[in-house]
């Protein structure tokens, strides 16, 4: 937590000592120069359109992929880029999403595109790309504000959750889907991922979060969820309406028949289109997971 406020001073700073031309550090270790304040962007994934969402500059996006649901240009898909579409759009800077676009960069930069990629996996990565993201359209104190005031939702239900013995946290599966009959593994968080931070805060013990894998996520065996037996399992949809649905397709699948979350039918369905993303929307789930686990009559 700490460190987050060091490097959010230090952003903050920076954008107060320096006009544009701008240079920031981006998450895949690329020194990016923005010549100017960018008025038009093409957001090459859902995640950092929701970035700047929440920073009120959607009226700045041109392009975003066919897979986002503001309603501007469409340029196609995320991988590959379709960089000439992206060109005709004439944007003065285009943001990537995750490492799996780190090889569309070079592509963009060929056309002389200015890009900036941002990667964040934890919570903390999320507040401090906000700020980062606000600084590059000179919104840097709005996003300051921005930022400390979901770290203070964050640190709201840590607080409550700290007050939970050690020995009466609910251990937790976090399911990025609905299990299929002919599943062996699952993808779940693990550790380093911004799931895991928001079950750890919210006072659950991650089954899964002494595991690692790509950007915090890693696949478990149906063997290993058996042997941990969960207390509760949260699990991603991402079709409106269907929570019941969803719950009962994990109570009748035959290998958690006996584990104690189905037996008590203590499943919480979380909108998947907002914790599949690691964006300033994922803290509105901290409450929600914590009065799952704690407050639920």
């Amino acid at each position: 937590m700490r460190r987050f406020l060091v490097v959010a001073a230090l952003i903050t700073l920076l954008a107060a000592l320096l006009a544009y031309p701008l240079t920031l550090v981006d998450d895949l270790g690329r020194v990016v120069t923005i010549s100017a304040l960018p008025n038009r962007v093409v957001s090459a994934a859902p995640a950092s359109t929701k970035y700047l969402i929440y920073l009120g500059l959607q009226d700045k996006v041109v392009g975003v992929t066919n897979w986002d649901t503001l309603n501007v240009e469409k340029i196609g898909n995320m991988v590959p880029l379709n960089v000439e579409k992206i060109v005709s759009l004439k944007p003065d800077i285009v943001l990537t999403f995750g490492g799996f676009q780190a090889g569309e960069i070079a592509k963009l930069e060929k056309f002389g595109l200015t890009a900036f990629a941002i990667n964040p996996t934890t919570l903390n990565d999320i507040l401090r790309d906000l700020i980062v993201v606000g600084t590059i359209f000179s919104e840097g104190e709005k996003a300051k504000k921005l930022a400390d005031n979901l770290q203070k939702k964050m640190l709201t239900v840590a607080k409550k959750a700290y007050k939970i013995p050690v020995d009466k946290r609910l251990k937790v599966l976090y399911l990025m889907g609905t299990p299929d009959s002919g599943m062996k593994e699952f993808w779940t968080a693990a550790s380093g991922s911004y799931m895991n931070d928001l079950i750890t805060l919210a006072g659950g013990k991650n089954i899964a979060g002494n595991l690692s894998g790509p950007n915090g996520w890693a696949p478990v065996s149906i063997e290993y969820i058996v042997k941990e037996n969960p207390d509760a399992i949260i699990v991603a949809s991402f079709i409106p309406g269907d929570s019941e649905k969803v719950i009962n397709s994990i109570v009748s699948y035959q290998p958690f028949k006996e584990l104690k979350a189905v037996k008590e039918r203590k499943i919480l369905v979380i909108d998947g289109n907002v914790a599949s993303q690691p964006s300033p929307q994922v803290f509105d789930l901290l409450e929600e997971v914590y009065e799952f686990l704690y407050e639920e009559k």
